[in-house]
């Protein structure tokens, strides 16, 4: 049955899983280990080991059997790889960019786009500074907006009554005044833009899929 891209690399997920494995296998190769409890080293009863004592670990596999299954894996693994490099090269499909422009491309293509410059483009999408909402507005120009906050400055006022008495009252002494030229843009135009970028990387996975369906070409 023929291999696809897609196929070709599940399998060499699965080569990386047991070349991993049998690594380990072969660091465990080497000794087989017994354990146990002794009342003496010398004599008739030396190294006899105490009843319930004894732990034994034996090896699973030889040295050499480990050797060469781990020869045959990389081997297959190699193979594959350049396999893989040889296709990636010739394999392609149609994306639509962001300016709705549709475009054939590979699939070392279509990663970069998938890998780097989206994540990069929504970030820089996302850190778009946002013009502030329930604001009040005293000039609209050229895209900015101009806003204050006003915050009124108070003090206390004591004066003399009756019978000695003193009667405290708030007076406004004047207004801290805090204005913001906005040259944020509008969130719901940020945030289509956002949708806009996510779509693109919506389209370019689905692009990525349809060109590992491509048939890996032999070494």
């Amino acid at each position: 049955m023929p291999m696809t891209l897609g196929d070709g690399f599940n399998r060499r997920k699965k080569l990386d899983a047991d070349i991993a494995a049998w690594t380990r296998r072969l660091a465990e190769a080497g000794s087989n280990r017994r354990e146990y409890f002794t009342e003496a080293i010398e004599g008739e009863k030396a190294f006899k080991p105490t009843p319930g004592s004894e732990k034994i670990a034996e090896r699973h596999y030889t040295i050499e059997e480990c050797r060469e299954k781990l020869k045959a894996l990389i081997q297959e693994d190699q193979e594959l790889a350049l396999r893989i490099s040889k296709t990636n090269q010739l394999a392609s499909a149609s994306v639509r960019d962001l300016d709705g422009n549709e475009k054939r491309l590979t699939v070392p293509e279509l990663l970069v786009l998938k890998n780097d410059v989206i994540p990069k483009l929504e970030a820089a999408a996302k850190a778009v500074p946002l013009r502030a909402e329930n604001i009040n507005l005293f000039e609209n120009g050229n895209g900015f907006v101009k806003h204050r906050i006003i915050k009124k400055q108070e003090r206390k006022k004591e004066t003399l009554v009756e019978k000695g008495m003193k009667m405290e009252e708030l007076i406004i002494i004047g207004y801290e005044v805090y204005e913001t030229t906005d040259y944020g843009i509008p969130r719901r135009e940020a945030w289509n833009e956002v949708d806009r970028i996510q779509e693109f990387s919506e389209r370019v996975k689905q692009a990525i899929a349809e060109a590992n369906k491509t048939e890996l070409l032999p070494i």
